[in-house]
């Protein structure tokens, strides 16, 4: 959801010149999209079959408040919140027709991922609250990050108009997207070279998830049998290196959901809410640079965890005080050398 574009932290630190294009008309914007989606939705809900797609609209009102009506097809997508245990709603793919598209919202779009909420209860909109919180924090750190567009949906029933609800909910732009306006290639590979990621990328990445309190993820190697990598997408450049953007935020200690599967228990830690740093040895003077753009994007990161209308009071000062320990850390250099230095892989 970022909308600056004078510091492109991680490319100028890196010695690149490459400047992204300006973000899509769906992500120009951070006011809340009220859009209505029409599909078999309690069927897609019920079923959860990957493999299945259900046809529907997108409604939505423009700027002049006219209705734009696009067709839409619908899929399940994810893991761990496709379990009807951890999620009542499935997530979606969202695909449009790019006929149709052109000179709306939606325009350069063709296929959306969207985060849906889970539950009916209020926590689950603090989750999703919280999770495009989580985006917008690494949106201020690296230009290379997926943008978000937060929604209110009405989700209606095709097989029964009787059958609706409205929920918060937000889109996440497509890796096609982000390889085009950057001019990167997508990595289809399962596992990448440590050694021709990018120091800085990599190290943002890494530092970032220790902030958001998530150990949950790999920069070099997908699972088994799947491109790389585990929440987060690699791209190339024309120079070979690789540029790791990370995504799915719901099992870090930030979001703190009570479906977040257990730490992995070779990390030994007590909860989601305990901190590890997994990055890769860098050089001193690299991981000064990329302490440098968290402490110049310090207050711009409290911010948008201070200012959070749609989280509860009680969520929000205890993730202010968690965002306040990590820039504790970094000023202490006991603290620092501990958690970042030997602990790094």
């Amino acid at each position: 959801m970022r909308r600056t574009f004078a510091l492109l932290s991680c490319w100028i630190l890196s010695g690149n010149t490459v400047f992204a294009a300006e973000p899509d008309p769906l992500f120009q914007s951070s006011e809340m999209l009220e859009i209505t989606l029409t599909a078999p939705i309690d069927e897609i809900d019920d079923t959860r079959d990957k493999d299945t797609e259900y046809e529907g609209t997108l409604s939505y009102l423009d700027a002049n408040r006219t209705e734009i009506v696009l067709d839409a097809s619908y899929s399940v997508r994810g893991n761990w919140r496709l379990d009807k245990r951890n999620c009542r709603y499935a997530q979606l793919w969202v695909n449009l027709r790019r006929s149709q598209v052109a000179g709306t919202i939606f325009e350069n779009q063709n296929r959306l991922k969207l985060v849906v909420q889970c539950g009916r209860q209020n926590r689950y909109a603090d989750y999703l609250y919280k999770e495009i919180q989580a985006y917008d924090i690494f949106s201020e750190l690296s230009e290379l990050n997926f943008d978000t567009r937060l929604l209110n949906v009405t989700y209606i029933d095709s097989e029964d108009p009787d059958s609706v609800r409205t929920q918060p909910a937000f889109f996440i732009e497509h890796q096609n997207r982000i390889a085009e306006r950057f001019a990167l290639t997508e990595v289809e590979t399962n596992t990448v070279p440590r050694r021709e990621l990018n120091s800085l990328q990599g190290t943002l990445v890494a530092m970032y998830m220790y902030l958001i309190g998530n150990v949950d993820f790999s920069m070099i190697q997908g699972p088994e049998g799947e491109e790389c990598c585990h929440n987060a997408k690699q791209f190339q450049n024309a120079a070979g290196e690789y540029f790791p953007i990370p995504y799915d935020f719901d099992a870090s200690g930030f979001v703190d959901t009570n479906y977040a599967p257990e730490p992995d228990p070779r990390f030994n830690l007590r909860s989601n809410r305990s901190r590890l740093y997994r990055g890769f040895c860098v050089d001193p003077a690299e991981l000064d640079a990329a302490v440098q753009v968290f402490q110049t994007k310090r207050e711009r990161i409290t911010a948008i965890v201070t200012d959070a209308p749609n989280v509860a009071a009680r969520a929000t000062n205890r993730n202010t005080r968690y965002v306040e320990d990590f820039f504790e850390v970094l000023d202490d250099a006991r603290d620092f050398e501990r958690a970042f230095v030997r602990n790094c892989r």
